[in-house]
């Protein structure tokens, strides 16, 4: 006010004039001068005292705010009550306001509040009927009523007040008042007047779309321009939003402006906002020091939002600052000292793992607790209930985690649902799997969208023996599917792929997964190297290109496809080998974690070919399998010392160890091994019971175990032949999917101690095996008429069988003709020169220890010559540990003295033979022989029998197919 009106106003005030003491009063509580403002009191009190209303309205207002005078409800409402009698709209508003707050010596009363506010609108005071429709809009103390509300509002916006008319707008736009698109007018109204509120909550209506208005970026980005323009803070950093999701190189530019100006304007906010910038790096050049140098005068001011941040900065550190935990600690604890929300969750995350402090697992847990109780962000609860279900950091927590979840399912996260029903399906600490509550919750998150919880669900109902939940399952993949869920549509595609619930389709396979390996997601990309692998109607297997595949998805890092890519390396397959890259790629496979791969690490280095053996690595990968708690591993450990491999001699003893503990965990291989360790004596003492109730167990669900037993009484080895058990093993080993079944019994019927009665049986089972197809069966048939037990003209008729076979690409039926060919049977004579010719002519059907065992058996044929003996010696060495006890037994059957001199060579090896190697059964060499017979077999009897005896054959050439085949001897 100017000096001479001030000047006047005293004069007036002076003169004793009411209206100018109480306009004096006003003047000089605006001036806010301690003097002044106890000089404005005394002016008011004076004139309030001659019954000024106006001034007691003034100077109750004092006394109820309590900043100029000391704070007296008692005093409002000796001032206002004798006015609010009278019908005062003043007094009966501010007693409203009074008792809708309370204050000193006057408790708060909202429905006493509600009958003053009430009587001050019914005088038709516009700010008593807008405190009136604030109070019914709350309901706090006084029942709502959105719609008188609403109509004191109308009422009151006719003043065109823009806060009035936010107020209503804010009605509609929260849903309290339909339709929410009748907010948009009483906004525009508001932001006519210049309200910068206004402007930005018409920014936020058309970014967002409101009920029936949709969406208008252009609108949206124009009424945030203009609230900028005004100064508004808050618009700057939502614009500033706006154009980081622009994305365009201006519009982020001009983003870090807006952002940069509001931190310096000691504004928490932007800063925070900005430094996340600078820390990622994504959109603005990573610069963390930068975002430090933000974050910290906020932080040391006590801006707990910028602790919050700086703390994550130096929790795991970014870019150029070093992590540095005790800091991190510390910020987050400052943080949570003021009541800053996210604080609490972070401090007790920090507690429980000891991260920047002592660990204090039990003050950590009820912050967590605290936290949870608090928030309503179900991802908070759903990180709890997680950590409590892991048990990796604290003890696991059942009932705890699940109570967890269920907060956040309650606060209608789909995710936590999803947790429930994966706590349900496996289990999780005291809590038991439950199938159906797995179910029920991840049935009511796949009714929410969530697609995690389809594909679950249905791998769920996919595992059902009943069709409708099958079906089920197929529809949940294909909901995900339709919804570009790479988890729902490789999943899907897996099934049209196996071709078990789904009839196999390779084209809509490849229409599946082509547009997800086109976006670089790896599992389609190795499941397209199946398709092509194997092959699916109507997609012709063509294995170079699904190789190609694998090559894509291992390069991506799936561990699948590397350890396909990795097999496929070794054995050459589908192009170029390269042992060295298929070892590393299954070693990456099974460093991180995959115990299959450990298997089949163990597999590649036992048997050798395209690597050289190393059966302590092998033997070292199955222990770990088995230590990851795959059965296999205790079978292949088994396997590993029955037939010892490389450097690593058999052990029999230690592989019977290995099949039993693997056959007491139900492994039907491991009874099938340990069964016929129990038939020979090897390892274990001799027990041909123990051997049937073996195979008996493994019989449920074994063809192979089903063979051995009809074998057994089919051949009468071990106990006397049973017809009729021996066909009914041999029927349920063909039902089980062993077609060769039919053909092997009925050559044992043909051949074995059956064949007196049996013999015609038998062949025809041969014969309608053949006629059928049936692998295998021609080459036995051949092998039948050698022996001349299937017609007088046996011999030629099993050399044009097995020649056709030969040409069928046979490598079988090529390994029997060279036999017959060095052998003679059934009428045919010997013919080494055809058995070379054969060899010469078709030997690329064999495997490389195949070719070699042919060829020292051809060498074998001639004179036991010393040269041609070291010719023998020589291949034996190169030979696979599988192929050693056919190659001893052969020897001893086509030549005595060549058989011998792998006997010496090999003891030579073993270091426990110290002669010549001639070829000779000298003493020396009797004497090793004994000794090593005794040291492999209980079996003395055997040992008893002489080295020129069968027995003892197949005793020795099992006891030296453990020696290391490659080491040279002089």
């Amino acid at each position: 006010m100017p000096d001479c009106a001030l000047v006047a106003l005293e004069t007036a005030s002076a003169q004793g004039n009411p209206a100018a003491k109480v306009e004096l009063a006003q003047e000089l509580l605006k001036e806010g001068t301690p003097g002044g403002a106890e000089r404005a009191v005394r002016l008011l009190t004076g004139v309030a005292e001659r019954g000024d209303g106006w001034a007691a309205i003034l100077l109750a207002s004092l006394y109820r705010q309590g900043e100029v005078v000391e704070q007296d409800g008692a005093k409002v409402v000796a001032l206002l009550e004798p006015l609010a009698k009278g019908g005062n709209a003043g007094a009966l508003t501010g007693l409203g306001e009074l008792y809708l707050t309370g204050a000193r010596n006057m408790p708060k009363d909202v429905p006493l509040a509600a009958e003053y506010l009430e009587r001050a609108a019914a005088t038709g005071d516009l700010w008593g009927k807008f405190q009136l429709a604030l109070l019914l809009i709350d309901g706090n103390g006084v029942d709502r009523d959105l719609e008188q509300a609403v109509e004191l509002l109308e009422e009151v916006s006719q003043t065109g007040d823009p806060w009035v008319l936010i107020t209503l707008g804010d009605l509609y736009a929260k849903g309290l008042v339909p339709p929410a698109e009748k907010a948009i007018p009483y906004f525009e109204k508001a932001a006519a007047t210049g309200n910068t509120a206004a402007l930005t909550r018409l920014a936020q209506a058309y970014q967002t779309g409101l009920g029936s208005e949709a969406a208008d970026p252009a609108k949206s980005r124009e009424f945030w321009e203009a609230a900028v323009a005004k100064g508004d803070s808050f618009a700057q950093i939502n614009l500033a939003l706006l154009l980081l999701d622009d994305g365009g190189r201006a519009a982020v530019d001009r983003a870090v402006k807006l952002l940069d100006a509001g931190a310096a304007r000691g504004e928490a906010w932007p800063a925070t906002i900005l430094a996340d910038l600078l820390v990622r790096g994504e959109k603005v050049p990573q610069d963390a020091q930068r975002a430090v140098a933000l974050l910290a005068p906020l932080a040391d001011g006590g801006s707990a939002a910028a602790q919050v941040a700086l703390s994550d900065i130096y929790a795991k550190g970014a870019g150029d600052v070093a992590a540095d935990p005790s800091r991190a600690f510390a910020l987050i604890d400052a943080a949570y000292e003021q009541g800053e929300a996210q604080a609490a969750s972070r401090l007790g995350f920090m507690l429980v793992r000891g991260e920047g402090t002592k660990q204090d697992i039990s003050r950590g847990l009820g912050l967590l607790d605290q936290a949870v109780s608090r928030s309503t962000d179900p991802w908070l609860a759903i990180d709890v209930g997680a950590l409590l279900a892991a048990g990796d950091v604290v003890p696991v927590d059942g009932a705890k985690a699940i109570a967890m979840f269920k907060k956040a399912a309650d606060l209608g996260s789909a995710a936590g649902l999803f947790r429930l029903g994966i706590s349900y399906r496996d289990g999780v600490g005291d809590v038991e799997p439950d199938p159906v509550m797995a179910r029920t919750y991840l049935g009511r998150a796949a009714d929410m969208g969530d697609n995690a919880s389809r594909v679950t669900l249905a791998q769920m109902l996919l595992s059902s023996d009943v069709r409708a939940d099958v079906d089920k399952g197929v529809l949940l993949l294909e909901a995900a599917t339709k919804e570009y869920d790479a988890w729902g549509t490789t999943s899907l595609a897996a099934l049209l792929l196996e071709g078990r619930v789904l009839p196999k389709d390779g084209e809509r396979v490849r229409a599946l997964l082509e547009p997800l390996a086109e976006e670089g997601s790896a599992a389609a990309l190795a499941m397209l190297g199946d398709l092509y692998v194997k092959g699916a109607d109507p997609i012709v297997a063509d294995p170079s290109v699904g190789r190609g595949y694998y090559e894509k998805a291992a390069a991506l890092g799936e561990l699948g496809a590397k350890n396909k890519l990795g097999l496929m390396l070794l054995a050459g397959e589908a192009g170029p080998g390269d042992a060295g890259r298929g070892l590393q790629l299954l070693r990456e496979v099974a460093e991180a974690g995959d115990g299959w791969a450990k298997i089949q690490l163990g597999d590649a280095l036992t048997q050798g070919g395209a690597v050289d053996v190393d059966a302590v690595a092998a033997r070292d990968y199955y222990q770990r399998a088995l230590d990851q708690g795959i059965a296999a591993g205790a079978v292949k450990l088994g396997l590993l010392y029955l037939n010892g491999a490389g450097t690593l001699r058999p052990d029999p003893v230690k592989a019977a160890e290995f099949f039993e503990a693997a056959a007491a965990d139900g492994d039907d291989l491991a009874r099938i091994q340990l069964a016929l360790m129990y038939f020979e004596g090897r390892g274990v003492a001799r027990d041909v019971g123990q051997s049937l109730t073996l195979l008996g167990d493994a019989a449920q669900d074994s063809a192979w175990a089903n063979g051995i037993l009809g074998g057994y009484y089919a051949d009468g080895r071990y106990g006397e032949p049973d017809y009729a058990k021996a066909r009914d093993y041999f029927d349920r080993a063909v039902a089980l999917g062993d077609a060769s079944g039919s053909f092997r019994f009925g050559g044992l019927l043909s051949s074995g101690p059956l064949a007196k009665e049996h013999r015609q049986e038998g062949l025809e089972l041969v014969r309608g095996a053949v006629s059928q197809g049936v692998p295998g069966a021609a080459v036995e048939m051949a092998r039948l008429e050698m022996m001349g037990v299937a017609g007088a003209e046996g011999g030629k008729a099993a050399e044009q069988r097995l020649l056709a076979e030969v040409k069928r690409e046979n490598p079988a039926a090529l390994r029997l003709l060279l036999q017959l060919y060095r052998a003679g049977g059934g009428g045919l004579s010997p013919s080494i020169a055809k058995a070379k010719a054969s060899l010469d002519q078709y030997g690329g059907l064999l495997q490389p220890d195949a070719a070699t065992f042919e060829s020292m058996a051809l060498q074998a044929a001639g004179p036991p010559t010393l040269d041609a003996m070291r010719a023998v010696g020589d291949s034996f060495g190169k030979l696979g540990a599988g192929d050693v006890t056919q190659a001893v037994q052969m020897l001893f059957w086509s030549n005595k003295n060549a058989y011998v001199y792998v006997l010496q060579q090999q003891l030579k090896k073993a270091e426990r033979y110290g002669g010549p190697l001639d070829g000779r059964l000298t003493r020396g060499t009797i004497a090793a022989l004994n000794a090593a017979c005794r040291a492999s077999s209980s079996e003395t009897r055997v040992c008893s029998m002489g080295p020129l005896t069968p027995d003892y054959a197949v005793m020795m050439s099992k006891q030296i197919a453990g020696f290391d085949m490659g080491v040279a001897v002089n």
